[in-house]
């Protein structure tokens, strides 16, 4: 499903690179949760209702987003690899989903269904962006998911040689 990449970013080993995506992920969540949460909340005399519903579902992906970002940032830390595919999972449908939403958005606009200036200018920034997102997104699971392979490669190596019983373990693997 994602790529196999060898470090983040071309410097930074996978290790480091899934702490950093872990935290990013969770204060973006945040962030997001909280503007479009309050966005929701917004008069309907200022808001169209659709727009409303909009922002609550857009808070309610994020707040899904906000929970699984906790398990990976606890798992990222501790090493437990079973904790971050929940935020695997979720990252992959939503590039799915945000690309989805920018060829459709590109759809509507090549059949310039949105016909006014300022409806046609909102379209074209959401699809540039929700394509920008889950690009990123798709990236950050490739690096994610990388080092969640090699944590289940090295239990999987350190099991096979008895070493996960001791109390030391070769110093690399605390890397």
């Amino acid at each position: 499903m994602c790529l196999p990449v060898s470090n983040c970013c071309l410097c930074i080993s996978l290790s480091v690179g899934a702490k950093i995506v872990a935290v990013l992920s969770l204060i973006v969540s945040t962030c997001t949760v909280l503007v479009y949460g309050a966005a929701a909340m917004l008069p309907p005399s200022s808001v169209r209702e659709t727009r409303r519903i909009s922002y609550a579902a857009i808070a309610l992906a994020a707040g899904i987003k906000l929970l699984m970002s906790f398990f990976m940032v606890y798992g990222a830390f501790k090493k437990r690899p079973k904790l971050l595919l929940p935020w695997l999972l979720t990252a992959w449908f939503y590039s799915l989903v945000l690309i989805g939403l920018s060829l459709f958005g590109t759809v509507l606009m090549a059949l310039q269904y949105v016909r006014d200036l300022d409806t046609s200018a909102e379209v074209s920034t959401m699809v540039a962006v929700y394509f920008v997102y889950a690009i990123v997104l798709y990236y950050f699971a490739s690096v994610v998911n990388s080092r969640r392979n090699e944590m289940n490669r090295d239990v999987f190596t350190y099991t096979g040689h008895h070493l996960v019983g001791h109390r030391v373990l070769p110093k690399h693997y605390y890397s």
